[in-house]
């Protein structure tokens, strides 16, 4: 596993949601907005409300990626990848609270009793700043 820093995490909790790669059965990619959680410098949890695309390929292909940044110079930026497990009617599913939907209309309160939790444990982490070193570069 592997640790964010205290900036990044700062920078993902700054963020009511991030964009959320994945990858179809059939090697098209997928990204969507999700309303994350960073629950500890490993791991990263968000719940899966509507279970459509971005669930139909984590189910088939477990692994996902996140980005991130700053909205303003110097406009740090970082790339989170990492497998992930789905939870369903569990504790951690429990554990999220309703900031996970915020922004949707009431109309899909009701999903959260049956939506599921998405845990993504990091395993590799980029440098996405723009930049003529460093952009793209491992750096965990």
């Amino acid at each position: 596993m592997v640790m964010m820093s205290d900036s990044l995490i700062a920078l993902l909790r700054d963020w009511h949601s991030v964009p959320v790669a994945t990858v179809g059965a059939d090697g098209m990619p997928n990204v969507a907005a999700k309303s994350i959680t960073v629950r500890d410098p490993e791991t990263v949890v968000w719940g899966e409300l509507y279970r459509m695309q971005t669930h139909e390929n984590l189910v088939q292909n477990p692994v996902a990626s996140i980005c991130v940044w700053e909205w303003a110079p110097p406009f740090t930026a970082y790339k989170v990848k990492g497998r992930v497990v789905i939870h369903r009617r569990d504790e951690v599913t429990a554990s999220l609270d309703k900031s996970v939907w915020a922004g949707h209309t009431e109309e899909f309160a009701a999903r959260i009793e049956d939506m599921t939790a998405v845990v993504l444990t990091v395993e590799e982490i980029y440098d996405q700043t723009p930049r003529l070193w460093g952009a793209g570069e491992r750096i965990a």
